[in-house]
C-alpha cells in the first residue's frame, strides 16, 4: 500500500479552500490502495495531522517522526492552491528530496502561475487570448492610457494568484485606482485585461487510463458581475454541465485543452477557462491546482461521464508514478 502525503494549506488567501479540497481527498481516497496523511503547510510551520495530533514535518527529508520510526511517503498529492503549491516552489522542494507528486514540474507550474507569462506563451502558440497589460507596484500608470488600450469594462487581477481573490471588474475609469490597490494587496504585479462579453465555460483535463482526456465542459452563469470568490465558493453561480454550446465549439475546446496539456507538459488534473464570443474562443486561464472540494467543478465534470470521486483521485495519484 502506497503512503501518500495530501499536502494542503499554503501561504495565500486560498489556504481555506485548499483545506476543504484536502478534506475531499481524505474522505474519498481509496484506502485499500493508499494510506493518506494530511500535511498542512503554513509560513510558520509544516505539520502532519495524525489521530488528532499535530506532528512537525522534518523538512530535511519530508518525513514525520513517530513512535514506530520515521513515516516517509511514496508520493504527494499536492492540493495547495496558490503559493507554494501552484507556483513551482513546493515542486522544487519535493524534487530535491526525491518524492514524486501529482502536478507539473517547476517550470510548468511557475509559468502557468504567472498570468501574463501564460497568456503570452499561449498567444505565441497560436491560441486566441484577451488583450492585457501588466503594472508593477509603485510603477506610474495612466488611467487614460489603460482605457484607450483595453477599453471599459476591464478586469484587474493579481498577476500571480487564484480563486479570483483581489480581482475586480472596472466599469468606470475612476474605479481603476481602487481596483489596483485591491490587487496589489495580493501581489507585486497586476494584470489588466480587456473585457470580453460572452459565455464563460471551463473544462477539466486529466490523464485517464493512459490518455489525456478533456472532461465535459461546464458553463458558468454567475449571479455576480463575474465568476468571483463568492460565485465560486459560496453558491452565487449556476454551473451547467454539459455546457449549452454547439458541438463544434465543444470539440474545438476539447482539442485545445488536450493540446495545451501536452504542450505545457502538465500532469495530474488541470482546468482551463474560456470565454466564447460568437465564433471566437478566448483562452483565459490555465489552473494547474484547481479547486477540489466536494462541490468543485472537476468532480462534477467527472461524474457526468461516470468517474467517481474515488476513481478520479486514484487516476490523479497514479500519474505520480
Amino acid at each position: 500500500m502506497k503512503k501518500v502525503a495530501v499536502i494542503c494549506g499554503g501561504y495565500s488567501g486560498e489556504a481555506a479552500v485548499s483545506m476543504k479540497s484536502a478534506q475531499m481527498v481524505m474522505n474519498n481516497i481509496d484506502r485499500e490502495k493508499y494510506s493518506p496523511t494530511k500535511i498542512v503547510i503554513t509560513r510558520e510551520r509544516w505539520f502532519a495531522e495524525i489521530d488528532g495530533t499535530e506532528i512537525e514535518v522534518d523538512k530535511n527529508d519530508f518525513s514525520v517522526p513517530s513512535a514506530n520510526g520515521k513515516l516517509t511517503f511514496d508520493g504527494a498529492f499536492i492540493i495547495v492552491h496558490g503559493t507554494p503549491g501552484e507556483d513551482g516552489l513546493l515542486q522544487g522542494y519535493l524534487a530535491m528530496v526525491g518524492i514524486p507528486h501529482t502536478t507539473g514540474d517547476v517550470h510548468t507550474m511557475s509559468l502557468t502561475f504567472n498570468k501574463k507569462s501564460t497568456t503570452r506563451t499561449l498567444g505565441q502558440m497560436g491560441y486566441t487570448v484577451a488583450k492585457s497589460m501588466v503594472l508593477k507596484k509603485h510603477e506610474p500608470y495612466s488611467v487614460s492610457f489603460v482605457v484607450k488600450n483595453l477599453g471599459l469594462p476591464c478586469f484587474v487581477k493579481p498577476n500571480c494568484g487564484g480563486s479570483s481573490i483581489g480581482t475586480s471588474r472596472v466599469n468606470q475609469a475612476e474605479e481603476l485606482h481602487l481596483a489596483l490597490d485591491k490587487a496589489f494587496r495580493e501581489d507585486e504585479a497586476v494584470i489588466i485585461e480587456e473585457f470580453i462579453a460572452g459565455t464563460e465555460v471551463t473544462c477539466g483535463v486529466i490523464k485517464y487510463k493512459g490518455e489525456i482526456t478533456a472532461l465535459p465542459i461546464t458553463e458558468i452563469v454567475s449571479e455576480r458581475e463575474f465568476f468571483d470568490f463568492e460565485a465560486k465558493y459560496q453558491g452565487a453561480s449556476e454551473e451547467i454541465t454539459p455546457a449549452r454550446i454547439p458541438n463544434t465549439t465543444r470539440d474545438k475546446i476539447h482539442n485545445i485543452c488536450v493540446d495545451v496539456y501536452k504542450r505545457l507538459e502538465c500532469k495530474g488534473m488541470i482546468r482551463i477557462d474560456f470565454l466564447i464570443r460568437g465564433e471566437e474562443t478566448f483562452l483565459v486561464e490555465v489552473n494547474t491546482v484547481p479547486g477540489f472540494t466536494e462541490a468543485s467543478i472537476i468532480p462534477q465534470q467527472a461524474a457526468v461521464i461516470g468517474i467517481s470521486k474515488t476513481e478520479l483521485i486514484t487516476t490523479v495519484i497514479e500519474g505520480c508514478f
